[in-house]
Protein backbone atom coordinates (compact mmCIF):
# COMPACT_ATOMS: atom_id res chain seq x y z
CA UNK A 1 0.00 0.00 0.00
CA UNK A 2 2.91 2.68 0.92
CA UNK A 3 4.28 1.53 -2.64
CA UNK A 4 1.35 2.42 -4.41
CA UNK A 5 1.13 5.64 -2.30
CA UNK A 6 4.45 6.63 -3.64
CA UNK A 7 3.75 6.10 -6.69
CA UNK A 8 0.51 8.12 -6.90
CA UNK A 9 2.00 11.01 -5.16
CA UNK A 10 4.68 11.55 -7.33
CA UNK A 11 2.01 11.25 -10.32
CA UNK A 12 -0.10 13.67 -8.73
CA UNK A 13 3.27 16.25 -8.21
CA UNK A 14 4.54 15.76 -11.76
CA UNK A 15 0.64 16.59 -12.89
CA UNK A 16 0.66 19.42 -10.92
CA UNK A 17 4.03 20.93 -11.70
CA UNK A 18 2.33 20.39 -15.26
CA UNK A 19 -0.42 22.69 -14.75
CA UNK A 20 -2.88 20.85 -13.58
CA UNK A 21 -5.29 21.25 -10.20
CA UNK A 22 -5.60 19.45 -7.30
CA UNK A 23 -9.21 18.11 -7.67
CA UNK A 24 -8.09 16.28 -10.71
CA UNK A 25 -6.13 14.51 -8.84
CA UNK A 26 -8.00 13.83 -6.06
CA UNK A 27 -10.91 12.90 -8.51
CA UNK A 28 -8.82 10.41 -9.92
CA UNK A 29 -7.87 8.62 -6.69
CA UNK A 30 -10.58 8.54 -4.74
CA UNK A 31 -9.86 5.76 -2.47
CA UNK A 32 -6.32 7.98 -1.44
CA UNK A 33 -8.10 11.53 -0.55
CA UNK A 34 -7.78 11.46 3.10
CA UNK A 35 -3.67 10.70 2.57
CA UNK A 36 -3.21 13.02 -0.78
CA UNK A 37 -5.10 15.91 1.02
CA UNK A 38 -3.46 17.57 3.00
CA UNK A 39 0.40 16.86 1.67
CA UNK A 40 -1.06 18.16 -1.66
CA UNK A 41 -2.37 21.01 0.07
CA UNK A 42 1.01 21.43 1.43
CA UNK A 43 2.52 21.07 -1.81
CA UNK A 44 0.60 24.02 -3.74
CA UNK A 45 1.22 25.99 -0.55
CA UNK A 46 4.86 25.53 -1.09
CA UNK A 47 4.71 26.43 -4.77
CA UNK A 48 2.64 29.40 -4.12
CA UNK A 49 4.79 31.06 -1.88
CA UNK A 50 8.13 30.14 -3.20
CA UNK A 51 7.16 29.58 -7.20
CA UNK A 52 9.68 26.88 -7.49
CA UNK A 53 9.97 23.43 -9.24
CA UNK A 54 10.48 21.04 -6.25
CA UNK A 55 13.95 19.18 -6.23
CA UNK A 56 14.46 16.03 -6.03
CA UNK A 57 16.11 15.70 -2.22
CA UNK A 58 12.85 18.27 -1.37
CA UNK A 59 10.78 15.59 -3.15
CA UNK A 60 12.71 12.70 -0.95
CA UNK A 61 11.86 14.43 1.95
CA UNK A 62 8.51 15.11 1.38
CA UNK A 63 8.14 11.64 0.86
CA UNK A 64 9.89 10.39 3.93
CA UNK A 65 7.73 13.25 6.01
CA UNK A 66 4.57 11.55 4.32
CA UNK A 67 5.46 7.95 5.14
CA UNK A 68 5.71 8.78 8.47
CA UNK A 69 2.32 10.35 8.88
CA UNK A 70 1.27 7.01 7.53
CA UNK A 71 3.00 4.84 9.48
CA UNK A 72 1.19 6.73 12.66
CA UNK A 73 -2.86 7.15 10.84
CA UNK A 74 -1.63 3.05 10.38
CA UNK A 75 -0.53 2.56 14.26
CA UNK A 76 -3.46 4.62 15.23
CA UNK A 77 -6.16 2.46 13.27
CA UNK A 78 -4.92 -0.65 15.04
CA UNK A 79 -5.26 0.59 18.42
CA UNK A 80 -9.01 1.71 17.53
CA UNK A 81 -9.58 -2.14 16.70
CA UNK A 82 -11.10 -4.56 19.52
CA UNK A 83 -8.15 -6.43 20.60
CA UNK A 84 -10.46 -10.24 20.63
CA UNK A 85 -12.79 -9.20 17.23
CA UNK A 86 -14.32 -12.83 18.00
CA UNK A 87 -15.73 -11.51 21.04
CA UNK A 88 -17.76 -8.36 19.73
CA UNK A 89 -19.50 -10.98 17.19
CA UNK A 90 -20.25 -13.31 19.95
CA UNK A 91 -21.61 -10.19 22.03
CA UNK A 92 -23.73 -9.57 18.89
CA UNK A 93 -25.32 -13.06 18.46
CA UNK A 94 -26.00 -13.28 22.14
CA UNK A 95 -27.43 -10.14 22.49
CA UNK A 96 -29.67 -11.09 19.71
CA UNK A 97 -30.58 -14.30 21.32
CA UNK A 98 -31.36 -12.71 24.82
CA UNK A 99 -33.73 -10.24 22.83
CA UNK A 100 -35.60 -13.24 20.93
CA UNK A 101 -36.01 -15.25 24.62
CA UNK A 102 -37.19 -11.95 26.48
CA UNK A 103 -39.67 -11.23 23.85
CA UNK A 104 -41.05 -14.99 24.09
CA UNK A 105 -41.09 -15.03 27.83
CA UNK A 106 -43.19 -11.89 27.78
CA UNK A 107 -45.87 -12.69 25.12
CA UNK A 108 -46.37 -15.98 26.70
CA UNK A 109 -46.89 -14.74 30.37
CA UNK A 110 -49.12 -11.65 28.46
CA UNK A 111 -50.94 -13.45 26.31
CA UNK A 112 -51.59 -16.54 28.53
CA UNK A 113 -54.90 -15.04 29.81
CA UNK A 114 -56.37 -14.80 26.25
CA UNK A 115 -55.07 -18.29 24.81
CA UNK A 116 -56.18 -19.99 28.17
CA UNK A 117 -59.01 -18.15 29.39
CA UNK A 118 -59.99 -21.34 32.01
CA UNK A 119 -56.57 -21.22 33.63
CA UNK A 120 -55.96 -19.87 37.15
CA UNK A 121 -53.90 -16.43 37.36
CA UNK A 122 -52.35 -16.42 39.96
CA UNK A 123 -53.22 -13.46 42.72
CA UNK A 124 -51.44 -11.89 45.65
CA UNK A 125 -53.50 -12.46 48.72
CA UNK A 126 -55.15 -10.31 51.00
CA UNK A 127 -51.90 -9.90 53.66
CA UNK A 128 -49.44 -10.75 51.14
CA UNK A 129 -46.19 -8.20 50.80
CA UNK A 130 -44.00 -8.26 48.29
CA UNK A 131 -40.40 -8.84 50.20
CA UNK A 132 -38.12 -5.76 49.68
CA UNK A 133 -34.69 -5.44 50.96
CA UNK A 134 -33.92 -6.13 54.36
CA UNK A 135 -32.36 -3.77 56.48
CA UNK A 136 -28.68 -4.41 58.24
CA UNK A 137 -29.04 -5.28 61.85
CA UNK A 138 -29.30 -1.93 63.78
CA UNK A 139 -26.37 -1.35 66.29
CA UNK A 140 -27.20 -1.96 69.81
CA UNK A 141 -27.30 1.15 72.37
CA UNK A 142 -27.45 0.70 76.11
CA UNK A 143 -28.61 3.84 77.51
CA UNK A 144 -27.84 3.72 81.53
CA UNK A 145 -29.02 6.25 84.01
CA UNK A 146 -26.61 8.36 86.11
CA UNK A 147 -26.95 7.24 89.92
CA UNK A 148 -25.01 8.34 92.94
CA UNK A 149 -23.48 4.66 93.88
CA UNK A 150 -23.14 3.68 90.29
CA UNK A 151 -19.61 1.74 89.19
CA UNK A 152 -18.42 4.55 86.73
CA UNK A 153 -17.36 8.12 86.50
CA UNK A 154 -16.43 10.23 83.75
CA UNK A 155 -14.55 13.41 83.81
CA UNK A 156 -12.98 15.86 81.85
CA UNK A 157 -9.49 17.55 82.10
CA UNK A 158 -7.65 19.57 80.02
CA UNK A 159 -3.81 19.46 79.18
CA UNK A 160 -2.12 22.70 78.49
CA UNK A 161 -1.39 24.17 75.36
CA UNK A 162 -2.80 27.06 74.26
CA UNK A 163 -5.31 27.34 76.35
CA UNK A 164 -3.08 29.88 78.09
CA UNK A 165 -4.51 32.61 75.29
CA UNK A 166 -8.39 31.81 76.46
CA UNK A 167 -10.09 33.65 78.82
CA UNK A 168 -12.62 31.03 78.91
CA UNK A 169 -13.43 27.72 76.65
CA UNK A 170 -16.40 26.45 77.15
CA UNK A 171 -17.52 23.10 75.90
CA UNK A 172 -21.31 21.80 75.54
CA UNK A 173 -21.13 18.27 75.70
CA UNK A 174 -24.42 16.43 74.82
CA UNK A 175 -23.54 12.78 74.72
CA UNK A 176 -20.81 10.46 75.55
CA UNK A 177 -20.12 6.66 74.38
CA UNK A 178 -18.32 3.29 75.34
CA UNK A 179 -18.03 0.73 73.07
CA UNK A 180 -18.08 -2.87 74.50
CA UNK A 181 -15.36 -4.33 73.37
CA UNK A 182 -15.35 -5.89 69.63
CA UNK A 183 -18.84 -6.44 69.72
CA UNK A 184 -20.45 -3.57 68.40
CA UNK A 185 -22.65 -2.57 71.29
CA UNK A 186 -22.32 0.97 72.78
CA UNK A 187 -22.78 2.54 75.73
CA UNK A 188 -24.40 5.88 75.31
CA UNK A 189 -25.86 8.27 78.03
CA UNK A 190 -26.06 11.73 78.42
CA UNK A 191 -23.88 13.73 80.70
CA UNK A 192 -25.26 15.19 84.13
CA UNK A 193 -23.26 18.73 83.38
CA UNK A 194 -23.54 19.43 80.02
CA UNK A 195 -20.97 22.22 79.83
CA UNK A 196 -17.50 22.51 80.62
CA UNK A 197 -14.84 25.66 81.24
CA UNK A 198 -11.77 24.17 80.05
CA UNK A 199 -9.65 26.67 81.68
CA UNK A 200 -10.68 25.51 85.00
CA UNK A 201 -9.79 22.01 84.53
CA UNK A 202 -6.18 22.75 83.52
CA UNK A 203 -3.01 20.37 84.15
CA UNK A 204 -4.02 18.08 87.75
CA UNK A 205 -7.47 19.45 87.39
CA UNK A 206 -10.39 17.72 86.52
CA UNK A 207 -14.75 17.95 86.20
CA UNK A 208 -16.62 15.35 87.00
CA UNK A 209 -19.51 15.64 84.28
CA UNK A 210 -21.34 11.95 84.83
CA UNK A 211 -21.89 8.99 87.40
CA UNK A 212 -24.02 6.06 87.24
CA UNK A 213 -23.70 2.30 86.28
CA UNK A 214 -22.68 0.73 83.10
CA UNK A 215 -22.47 -2.91 82.17
CA UNK A 216 -19.29 -5.09 83.69
CA UNK A 217 -17.61 -5.51 80.77
CA UNK A 218 -13.40 -4.52 78.96
CA UNK A 219 -14.11 -1.28 76.51
CA UNK A 220 -11.89 -0.19 73.83
CA UNK A 221 -13.35 2.86 73.05
CA UNK A 222 -14.24 6.65 73.57
CA UNK A 223 -16.26 9.37 72.04
CA UNK A 224 -17.83 12.52 73.36
CA UNK A 225 -20.37 14.55 71.04
CA UNK A 226 -19.71 17.93 71.14
CA UNK A 227 -22.26 20.59 70.64
CA UNK A 228 -20.19 23.23 70.27
CA UNK A 229 -17.29 25.36 71.71
CA UNK A 230 -17.33 29.23 72.56
CA UNK A 231 -13.76 30.95 73.27
CA UNK A 232 -13.08 34.17 74.36
CA UNK A 233 -9.61 35.24 74.18
CA UNK A 234 -7.53 36.75 77.23
CA UNK A 235 -5.82 39.96 74.92
CA UNK A 236 -9.32 41.10 73.56
CA UNK A 237 -12.14 39.83 74.59
CA UNK A 238 -13.28 38.85 71.83
CA UNK A 239 -14.91 35.27 70.97
CA UNK A 240 -12.77 33.16 68.59
CA UNK A 241 -13.74 30.38 66.71
CA UNK A 242 -12.15 27.33 67.74
CA UNK A 243 -12.19 24.36 64.74
CA UNK A 244 -13.31 20.04 65.98
CA UNK A 245 -12.03 17.58 63.44
CA UNK A 246 -15.68 16.28 63.69
CA UNK A 247 -19.16 16.76 65.91
CA UNK A 248 -17.68 13.02 67.96
CA UNK A 249 -14.50 13.10 69.48
CA UNK A 250 -13.14 9.46 69.29
CA UNK A 251 -10.47 7.96 71.16
CA UNK A 252 -9.32 4.14 71.62
CA UNK A 253 -8.39 3.41 75.12
CA UNK A 254 -8.85 0.11 76.47
CA UNK A 255 -9.91 -0.55 80.54
CA UNK A 256 -12.12 -2.47 82.12
CA UNK A 257 -15.21 -2.00 84.23
CA UNK A 258 -16.51 -4.12 87.28
CA UNK A 259 -19.23 -4.43 89.00
CA UNK A 260 -17.31 -4.31 92.73
CA UNK A 261 -14.94 -1.54 91.75
CA UNK A 262 -15.46 1.89 91.16
CA UNK A 263 -14.08 2.64 87.85
CA UNK A 264 -13.16 6.23 86.94
CA UNK A 265 -12.41 7.98 83.49
CA UNK A 266 -10.64 11.12 82.71
CA UNK A 267 -11.26 12.52 79.08
CA UNK A 268 -8.09 14.59 78.23
CA UNK A 269 -8.73 17.52 75.92
CA UNK A 270 -6.74 20.50 74.45
CA UNK A 271 -6.36 23.25 72.43
CA UNK A 272 -3.80 23.54 70.06
CA UNK A 273 -2.48 26.69 67.63
CA UNK A 274 -1.84 26.40 64.39
CA UNK A 275 -0.05 29.34 62.21
CA UNK A 276 0.98 32.18 62.81
CA UNK A 277 0.44 35.99 63.94
CA UNK A 278 0.93 36.62 60.13
CA UNK A 279 -1.06 34.27 58.36
CA UNK A 280 -3.56 34.26 61.14
CA UNK A 281 -3.82 31.74 64.27
CA UNK A 282 -6.43 29.17 64.30
CA UNK A 283 -7.20 26.85 67.26
CA UNK A 284 -8.11 23.50 67.17
CA UNK A 285 -10.05 21.16 69.81
CA UNK A 286 -8.31 17.72 70.32
CA UNK A 287 -8.68 14.97 72.37
CA UNK A 288 -5.56 14.09 74.20
CA UNK A 289 -5.22 10.37 74.38
CA UNK A 290 -1.83 9.82 76.41
CA UNK A 291 -3.20 11.98 79.24
CA UNK A 292 -6.33 10.11 79.54
CA UNK A 293 -7.33 6.58 81.12
CA UNK A 294 -9.21 5.14 83.60
CA UNK A 295 -8.42 3.98 87.89
CA UNK A 296 -10.36 1.67 90.08
CA UNK A 297 -10.69 1.68 93.63
CA UNK A 298 -13.23 -0.73 95.05
CA UNK A 299 -16.55 -0.06 96.02
CA UNK A 300 -16.90 0.22 99.22
CA UNK A 301 -20.87 -1.30 101.11
CA UNK A 302 -23.24 1.24 101.85
CA UNK A 303 -23.70 2.31 104.72
CA UNK A 304 -19.54 2.12 105.70
CA UNK A 305 -18.51 5.24 103.80
CA UNK A 306 -15.41 6.80 105.68
CA UNK A 307 -15.52 10.10 107.92
CA UNK A 308 -13.01 13.05 106.83
CA UNK A 309 -13.48 15.90 108.73
CA UNK A 310 -17.00 15.34 109.47
CA UNK A 311 -17.77 15.14 105.42
CA UNK A 312 -18.76 11.49 103.99
CA UNK A 313 -16.37 10.74 101.24
CA UNK A 314 -18.88 8.47 99.87
CA UNK A 315 -19.15 8.75 95.86
CA UNK A 316 -21.22 11.36 94.99
CA UNK A 317 -21.13 13.69 97.66
CA UNK A 318 -20.55 16.82 96.26
CA UNK A 319 -19.12 18.31 99.64
CA UNK A 320 -16.86 15.95 100.09
CA UNK A 321 -15.64 16.33 96.10
CA UNK A 322 -16.26 19.69 94.99
CA UNK A 323 -14.81 20.10 91.51
CA UNK A 324 -12.67 20.77 89.40
CA UNK A 325 -10.17 18.02 91.38
CA UNK A 326 -6.97 17.20 91.40
CA UNK A 327 -5.76 15.23 88.47
CA UNK A 328 -4.96 11.63 88.99
CA UNK A 329 -1.95 12.01 86.59
CA UNK A 330 0.38 14.20 88.55
CA UNK A 331 4.11 14.48 89.05
CA UNK A 332 6.17 11.19 88.15
CA UNK A 333 5.96 8.28 90.41
CA UNK A 334 3.85 9.96 92.77
CA UNK A 335 0.15 9.18 94.06
CA UNK A 336 -2.99 11.70 94.37
CA UNK A 337 -5.52 10.55 96.11
CA UNK A 338 -9.22 12.32 95.15
CA UNK A 339 -11.67 13.98 97.67
CA UNK A 340 -13.61 10.71 96.34
CA UNK A 341 -11.21 8.32 98.35
CA UNK A 342 -9.60 7.57 94.71
CA UNK A 343 -5.90 6.71 94.42
CA UNK A 344 -3.74 7.29 90.73
CA UNK A 345 -0.37 6.59 90.36
CA UNK A 346 1.22 8.57 87.20
CA UNK A 347 2.24 6.12 84.28
CA UNK A 348 -0.10 3.41 85.48
CA UNK A 349 -3.73 2.99 83.57
CA UNK A 350 -5.17 0.75 86.27
CA UNK A 351 -4.45 0.89 90.21
CA UNK A 352 -6.33 -1.75 92.17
Amino acid sequence: MANDLDRIFDECIDRINRGEGLEACLTDYPDHVEQLKPMLRALLSAKEAYSLVPSVSAKREARQRFNAALEELERRREERQPAFPWLLGWSRVWATATAVLLIAVIGYFGLRPVLFPGGPVPQPGPGSVTPGPQPGPAPVVIIPEPSPEGNFVFLISDDVNAISDFKSVDVSISKIGLLQGDSGKWVEFEPELKKVDLTLVQGEKTQEIWRGSVPEDQYTKIFIQVAGVHGILKETGQEVEIKLPGQKLHMAKRFQVSADKLTTFIYDLTVVAAGSPKSGIKYILKPQVDQSGAAHKPIEPKGNAKEEGGKSMKPGNEEASPNPINHPYSDPGTKVTLGTGLTYLRGLRYID
